[in-house]
């Protein structure tokens, strides 16, 4: 097994989370980076919401990001391969916890500086199909001063705050851990997504 999956399982085994520097090459998220560029000129991203199906809404005053949906468009190589390595994290985790996970949802989103997502939880209320969250970055060269991190809220009362540099990949357990996206002072690329169960 890839021993950074194995790191990955480890540590949610351990404490429910997981940062892994350079989880993606830089090839890749570069690559990635280019396909957010042209849908994006596509007109493909859309103001986020918050809620969901019938209770979708946007409300900018606790997230005013954008986003564009994977499955949208045809899917281009970058995207091909980027759901081939989380395929395997998804096997992976299958085959050590039985989490009966089926499928990856997952977006492209664009924060403009100052953009920001307010502390929240990624299960919406009476629907626990999100069982992971997955958060990989796109932002090459960038720096502690630049803002934009992601702090999640631990069980023990402190705080992870994790830079969001190109091919790092975040994991977590969903229903366990309340986070936010911090305001940036340059505009912010990540891929964002959720292993979810069927229910």
């Amino acid at each position: 097994m890839n021993k950074k999956i194995e790191k990955i399982l480890c540590d949610i085994e351990q404490q429910g989370w997981s940062v892994q520097e350079h989880f993606f090459s830089t090839e890749l998220t570069q690559q990635l980076k280019n396909t957010l560029t042209s849908l994006r000129q596509q007109g493909s991203f859309k103001q986020a919401g918050i809620g969901r199906e019938n209770n979708l809404h946007v409300e900018q005053t606790i997230r005013n990001d954008e986003i564009s949906w994977f499955g949208e468009k045809k899917l281009t190589e970058s995207q091909q391969k980027f759901l081939n390595i989380t395929q395997q994290l998804q096997d992976a985790l299958n085959q050590r916890f039985y989490f009966g996970l089926f499928e990856l949802e997952v977006h492209f989103a664009l924060y403009s500086p100052n953009a920001f997502y307010k502390r929240h939880l990624d299960q919406h209320k009476n629907q626990d199909s999100r069982v992971l969250t997955v958060i990989t970055y796109l932002n090459e060269n960038w720096n502690k001063e630049d803002g934009g991190e992601l702090q999640l809220y631990l069980k023990n009362g402190n705080t992870l705050s994790v830079v969001p540099k190109a091919g790092t990949l975040v994991c977590f357990m969903s229903a366990d851990f309340e986070h936010e996206v911090l305001p940036a002072k340059r505009e912010r690329a990540s891929l964002t997504g959720w292993f979810r169960k069927r229910v």
